[in-house]
């Protein structure tokens, strides 16, 4: 008998669901707002894209499963694998079979034209970008940003995470503390 799903975040082994998903196969990131516990990419349901999954908390720590997470975290307290979550590896996957799967993502299109705006450091602590590259919102969505050119910057994963979704006057405070190399 499995042990019953979590409701509140105290209840929650997210370390454990974490490393449960790296050994099968799923990718896990970074939470990119406060109220999420965990974000992951996996398949799921047969797909043959993987799918973003995040398992929100509510302010009363209540949590909210999306996707397929409801089903993992069932499996991870289960000991189960995550099975048929992951393409054979004799099958390569071309999501759009219409489209070069050799192909320049959106994403890495946006990189490549934000590197030739305002070059390969980061927005916030101006230090060389990695390979944590990720694409901030300067005005988060959340707060009426939109998905424009002019609306992004290039950032760390962790620096784009300690900028969450504030506002972007808190924002440049935070750039100019990183900068000073005060912690924020």
């Amino acid at each position: 008998m499995s042990r019953p799903i979590p409701v509140r975040r105290a209840q929650f082994c997210c370390a454990d669901f974490a490393a449960w998903l790296s050994q099968n196969g799923a990718e896990v990131g970074l939470p990119t707002n406060p109220y999420e516990v965990i974000r992951y990419r996996a398949f799921w349901c047969g797909s043959k894209r993987a799918v973003t999954h995040v398992i929100y908390t509510k302010d009363n720590g209540l949590l909210t499963f999306t996707a397929g997470s409801l089903e993992h975290y069932r499996a991870f307290l289960d000991n189960q694998p995550l099975e048929g979550q992951r393409p054979r590896a004799s099958e390569p996957v071309n999501p759009r079979p219409d489209k070069d799967p050799d192909a320049e993502s959106k994403g890495d299109k946006m990189r490549r034209r934000l590197i030739a705006r305002d070059g390969g450091d980061c927005w916030f602590c101006g230090k060389a970008m990695g390979a944590d590259v990720t694409i901030e919102h300067l005005v988060p969505k959340s707060k009426g940003g939109s998905n424009r050119l002019d609306n992004y910057a290039l950032a760390h994963a962790t620096c784009n995470h300690m900028a969450a979704d504030k506002p972007l006057v808190a924002k440049i405070e935070l750039r100019a503390k990183l900068r000073e190399g005060v912690s924020a």
